[in-house]
């Protein structure tokens, strides 16, 4: 049995997406809010140089008040209640790439028609996502978490299907064979006309879809030539085309120009908590997490500072920038913006930030499976941030130049107590050529750190005394002298040492201590006392 395969392709057109793209700037409103605000406020964006700014877009509640585009500066500003923006390219691509991520959550094959308007091949999923009005139920909610109003239109040719989207509000379906019908009271300035071919349709009173696909063919043909017949055939519905797939954005970078520069930690952190909660929207509509952030921030410097160089603090530069990187991937915002803040509060920006960004790199989800029998550990991202709050409390480094805070390791040195923390665990060395060693036990010992200073009396070659701290004992027995020499190709010789093993009669009892005489200074230490 041979079945019909019917082609279904979807629409998500925003509208008036200039003025969206604005909106999505406005790092105090969440989605819901946004998308309420684009509704019932007045908005307008304004473009072109800074002497003569021109309104590119606005919103419907402002043309209602009387804003058109190509009104000057001025002239808005004479309309009360309306706000003005200034259009930022920057913050328009970045919509349109959340706009493509919310394409591609749906189908693999995804246009990027145009800046706010996207074309999806839905074509099979029906079995998966429902029918066509469901499917397009799930492109609005969609759209809505991303914080777009957004226009919707499904048909059986892509054309078909864009203008549907963008000559109405909400949803709109239309069935094969239907095209003319529901496309015909379309106004013709959907089609993205030239001037000059809009006002000759005007002239010659063709202002609906249906008019237009009225003409006669050849009477068209000879005044509008061939692409006269194709916005014919276009609001026919006829149209069609294979549509070209973009790639779907590789790059995860949200950003945002501030009003008023932010000189506070705590309202910096608003700004940051919207930036990375849109970026793990788009993060987990592509079942991505992340494992690394990086934060660029643009400092406003005042121009009385920049005249008086003398008061600008060493390394003044006007972007703050660094790099937060986690040991496993994470799709938890919250987290990030925790350990943005820990940062922030130790090394806060020199000036006002006037402009933030961040970008993730993507990572693939890190799963775990549980066991029955065993309790759950701590998740790696809070064990993450408890470390950076201990980092805070105790510093980064000791006076030696080693973390404080970390995992720790023994480096591969000669050289007595030779070891480092590090912020992330070490990977496992090996085994296969390492030489077994012989079953022995081995008594733990705890370090002194700094070694402790001693007086020790020497009998013959070995200590008799020693004195140390708050206690005076006699030695019991010694083992040694074990000479350590480490390091010596590098010229220093500080660490040549002769060590000891004493036990020592204490508080009626014994203990065993481990001293070590300096060769160079001929001074004596503790080194620890084994359990």
């Amino acid at each position: 049995m041979l079945f019909d395969y019917i082609h279904l392709l979807g629409c998500i057109h925003l509208p008036d997406f200039p003025v969206q793209a604005a909106l999505r700037s406005k790092t105090s409103l969440s989605p819901d809010e946004v998308r309420t605000y684009f509704r019932t406020g007045s908005i307008a964006v304004l473009d072109g140089p800074d002497s003569l700014l021109k309104v590119s877009a606005c919103n419907e509640q402002a043309r209602k008040l009387g804003i058109w585009t190509g009104m000057t500066k001025l002239q808005a500003e004479a309309c009360p209640g309306v706000e003005l923006r200034k259009r930022v390219a920057k913050q328009e691509m970045l919509a349109h790439r959340a706009l493509l991520d919310c394409g591609h959550d749906f189908a693999s094959r995804v246009e990027s028609t145009c800046p706010g308007t996207v074309i999806l091949d839905l074509s099979g999923t029906e079995r998966l996502l429902g029918s066509s009005r469901q499917i397009a139920q799930q492109l609005a909610e969609r759209s809505s978490e991303a914080g777009f109003v957004a226009n919707i239109g499904i048909a059986t040719n892509p054309d078909a299907a864009c203008c549907a989207a963008r000559g109405g509000a909400g949803t709109a379906i239309i069935a094969a064979g239907e095209e003319a019908r529901r496309l015909g009271g379309l106004p013709v300035e959907i089609l993205g006309l030239e001037p000059e071919v809009l006002d000759t349709l005007e002239s010659w009173g063709i202002r609906d879809f249906k008019s237009l696909a009225a003409l006669p063919q050849l009477e068209l043909s000879q005044r509008l030539g061939q692409h006269g017949l194709h916005l014919q055939r276009l609001a026919r519905g006829e149209v069609r085309r294979e549509i070209v797939p973009a790639e779907p954005p590789k790059r995860f970078q949200e950003s945002v120009e501030l009003e008023e520069a932010i000189d506070l930690l705590e309202p910096l952190g608003f700004v940051l908590n919207r930036l990375l909660q849109q970026l793990m929207t788009r993060l987990k509509s592509r079942s991505l997490a992340t494992d690394e952030a990086r934060i660029h921030l643009e400092l406003e410097v005042p121009a009385d500072q920049q005249l008086k160089a003398n008061t600008l603090p060493k390394a003044a530069e006007p972007l703050h920038q660094w790099r937060l990187k986690l040991p496993v991937p994470t799709q938890d915002g919250k987290v990030l913006l925790k350990l943005l803040q820990l940062d922030l509060a130790e090394r806060p920006p020199w000036a006002p930030v006037r402009k933030v960004t961040i970008e993730v790199m993507p990572a693939r989800v890190r799963t775990t499976q549980a066991n029955f029998f065993q309790p759950t550990g701590p998740e790696p991202a809070r064990l993450e941030i408890t470390l950076a709050r201990l980092r805070a409390v105790l510093r980064e480094a000791d006076e030696e130049g080693r973390g404080r805070v970390g995992f720790p390791v023994v480096l591969d040195s000669y050289r007595p107590d030779s070891f480092a923390v590090l912020p992330t665990c070490a990977p496992k060395q090996n085994d296969q050529h390492k030489r077994k060693r012989p079953d022995v036990s081995v008594l733990p010992m705890r370090m002194f750190r700094p070694p402790l200073r001693a007086r020790v009396q020497v009998l013959g070659y070995a200590p008799a005394v020693i004195a140390f701290k708050d206690i005076r004992a006699r030695v019991t027995h010694a083992s040694g002298p074990l000479r350590s020499d480490g390091e010596w190709w590098t010229g220093r010789d500080a660490s040549q040492r002769e060590e000891w093993d004493l036990e020592l009669g204490v508080s009626g009892g014994k203990s065993i201590y481990r001293i070590f005489r300096e060769v160079q200074t001929d001074e004596w230490f503790v080194q620890g006392r084994y359990d």
